[in-house]
């Protein structure tokens, strides 16, 4: 008798990075070709304590992945405490228009993020969908994390990053740091 089963597998991988980045075997996160979408950390002194950061805006595609994992490769310079944390929003919006939709208001291009435009970030993100946290560790260098991951809702959406970690994110250069969005799907595969 045949019977179905239904598998999870990788729809499509994004990778949120800088033009500079350059990840070794310890940063690369990606298993393939990922879609690369800009986030620049550094900026020329990095991502410093309580600033944010969002991406460009991204196009999941016309058919969305069921369920997406994060995750994130980041690096410090300096001494780090254990315990920080740094957090990952996704703004989606079914508004192709890079400034129209987005809750929270991101602007559509990578850059820095500073709220709504009424609120502070830490108000205007809580619009936004929780993605999960990267908690940190007193390792000074790259830390990567399984951040968490949410299931999509509209094609298009930009990340948002908060850094609360004590210390400035990618101080020097942004070369290691960036976030995969992993998209997978079921797959209905038959068992002969």
């Amino acid at each position: 008798m045949a019977t179905n089963n239904i598998n999870t597998v990788l729809d499509q991988e994004w990778s949120f990075e800088s033009s500079s980045y350059v990840p070794t075997g310890v940063s690369d996160l990606s298993s393939g070709s990922p879609t690369v979408v800009d986030l620049s950390l550094a900026g020329g002194s990095g991502m410093a304590d309580t600033e944010a950061m969002n991406s460009d805006q991204v196009d999941l595609g016309a058919v969305l992945p069921e369920w997406i994992e994060v995750t994130a490769a980041l690096e410090w310079f300096a001494a780090i405490s254990a315990g920080g944390s740094v957090e990952f929003y996704w703004s989606g919006s079914a508004n192709s228009a890079v400034t129209e939709g987005n809750p929270g208001k991101p602007d559509g291009a990578d850059g820095d993020y500073t709220g709504d435009g009424g609120g502070t970030v830490a108000e205007s993100v809580l619009q936004m969908q929780l993605i999960g946290v990267l908690v940190t560790t007193d390792l000074q260098g790259v830390q990567i994390a399984h951040v968490g991951g949410f299931k999509p809702e509209y094609r298009f959406g930009q990340l948002v990053i908060v850094n609360n970690s004590g210390t400035t994110i990618c101080a020097t250069d942004d070369i290691e740091s960036s976030v995969l969005f992993y998209g997978t799907m079921p797959q209905i595969q038959a068992d002969v």
